[in-house]
Formats: structure tokens, C-alpha cells, sequence
């Protein structure tokens, strides 16, 4: 049986507060794998993970400050065209 790798989390990952949204920032890879994945999600359990691997975890969280900031966190709370909603 193959063991599964482990999920690395990266101490650029935090909660913050913009617009009086708050948000986590997650990010992680896999060990000893290449990029590291950028996942944001809102109060209300809504995940938006970006489809683009980045170099390092610093350049992941300087990407989300920048897409919250110029797109406002309101867009990721009230579920903008870039959310697609889970069917249930």
C-alpha cells in the first residue's frame, strides 16, 4: 500500500480582515511537490482556489492580498461571476 503525501502549510496562511469580510488565506502543497496552491474562503464556508500553482508561499499571499484588495472582498463574499456554486 502507498502511503499518501503529506499536505504542507505553508506560515504565509492567515485570516484577515478586509472590507469587514473576513477571509483565510490558505496556503499549502504537497511534499516534495512543485508549486504551492492559493485557496481563499469566506465565513460562510465558500472556497475559491486559484487554478495556477505559484513558485513560493510569499508570492501565493501577495497574489490574494492583491486580488481581494483590487476586487474587493465583497465580491468573494457575495459569491461574484467568479464563484461557481457546489449543486446539491
Amino acid at each position: 500500500m502507498e502511503l499518501e503525501p503529506n499536505l504542507v502549510i505553508s506560515s504565509a496562511s492567515r485570516r484577515i480582515v478586509e472590507d469587514g469580510v473576513q477571509l483565510k488565506v490558505n496556503i499549502y502543497k504537497l511534499e516534495g511537490g512543485d508549486g504551492w496552491s492559493l485557496e481563499v474562503v469566506i465565513e460562510d464556508g465558500t472556497s475559491i482556489v486559484w487554478d495556477d500553482l505559484f513558485e513560493d508561499d510569499r508570492a501565493a499571499f501577495e497574489e490574494a492580498l492583491q486580488t481581494i484588495r483590487a476586487e474587493g472582498a465583497v465580491v468573494f463574499a457575495n459569491g461574484g461571476s467568479n464563484v461557481i456554486p457546489f449543486k446539491q
